[in-house]
């Protein structure tokens, strides 16, 4: 009995030791998620679904602000839609990753249609949520490395062939850098199409929530007490901003009316003039997600000295 007990200690042991050695070097490759679990709270954040995952990087920002009075880091906390939906489960992970003791942080909240919207099947006024038992929601610690109690609970969305192909990284700074770009138009177009596609059937199912329309308006007036928070609609295709404004017409009038009650900015991109490139329509490109971040950034600049001068 004893003997076993000592081989099953050792093997505990062993596959610990794997793992940790797994999630310590490729973490960042084999999923998504892991590594916004694994660092310290924050004072900044970047809020949104795989626009913002992708198209901010933290350390545009965190360069461009170095010798202001904004807190830095800036760390991307966003997920992917399927995750990233605002509502109370999404708040609560927010203000759980920020660090309590910010006085002066910078919030980006970059919005979707989709990110305020309800499915069939799903009562969000009776506390149903179809992101409900995912990251980060599932999460109890944010902060630790490693974090087993990530890699237990979410192990389905690990993909460990990926530590070989290493096609994205999310990085320690919670940006995911995607390097599988489309080799021609022909991929390109094929990748739009398909996006649109998805959009169009999760659309037809969907209606805007004003329970995460209340939940947005909440989070904004939460992070105020904080620092300086910002809406955004990230720039996209001409034709995927149309289906959006097809079927969500109202989301710019939403939008302008939580900005004026909030007192924000709100920066919608495909109202500006922009040559911002997309790898699917939807998603900047690394190359031009670098130039985005950094335009991003002078607005905010321009934004943060009116308000010092009033």
């Amino acid at each position: 009995m004893k003997s076993l007990v000592i081989k099953l200690c050792l093997f505990l042991i062993i596959c610990l030791t794997i793992i940790s050695f797994l999630l310590f070097n490729f973490g960042g490759n084999i999923d998504y998620f892991y590594e916004k679990f694994t660092t310290p709270k924050t004072k900044s954040m970047i809020i949104g679904d795989s626009r913002s995952f992708q198209g901010i990087q933290p350390s545009i920002i965190n360069e461009y602000f170095k010798n202001s009075n904004v807190e830095l880091p800036m760390f991307n906390y966003s997920f992917t839609i399927a995750q990233a939906i605002i509502g109370p489960l999404y708040n609560k992970s927010i203000l759980k990753k920020l660090d309590k003791s910010t006085k002066n942080g910078l919030f980006i909240i970059s919005i979707t249609p989709q990110m305020l919207t309800e499915h069939d099947g799903y009562s969000n006024i009776n506390g149903e949520f179809r992101e409900q038992g995912q990251p980060p929601h599932n999460m109890i610690f944010v902060d630790v490395n490693p974090n087993y109690e990530y890699f237990f609970k979410n192990l389905s969305f690990f993909h460990f062939k990926a530590m070989f192909r290493k096609s994205s990284t999310t990085h320690k700074d919670g940006w995911l850098e995607e390097t599988n770009l489309p080799r021609n138009e022909k991929v390109f177009e094929e990748w739009k199409s398909n996006g649109i596609e998805v959009f169009l059937k999760e659309a037809k199912k969907a209606s805007l929530s004003n329970t995460r329309i209340e939940s947005l308006h909440e989070l904004i007036n939460q992070l105020k007490e904080k620092g300086n928070v910002y809406l955004l609609r990230m720039p996209i295709s001409n034709e995927y901003y149309g289906y959006e404004e097809k079927y969500f017409p109202e989301i710019n009038k939403i939008l302008d009316s939580i900005s004026k009650l909030t007192n924000v900015d709100y920066f919608n991109f495909n109202n500006i003039k922009n040559s911002y490139g997309t790898y699917d329509g939807h998603h900047l490109n690394k190359f031009d997600g670098k130039i985005f971040s950094k335009d991003l950034c002078d607005l905010i600049q321009s934004s943060l000295l009116k308000k010092e001068t009033k």
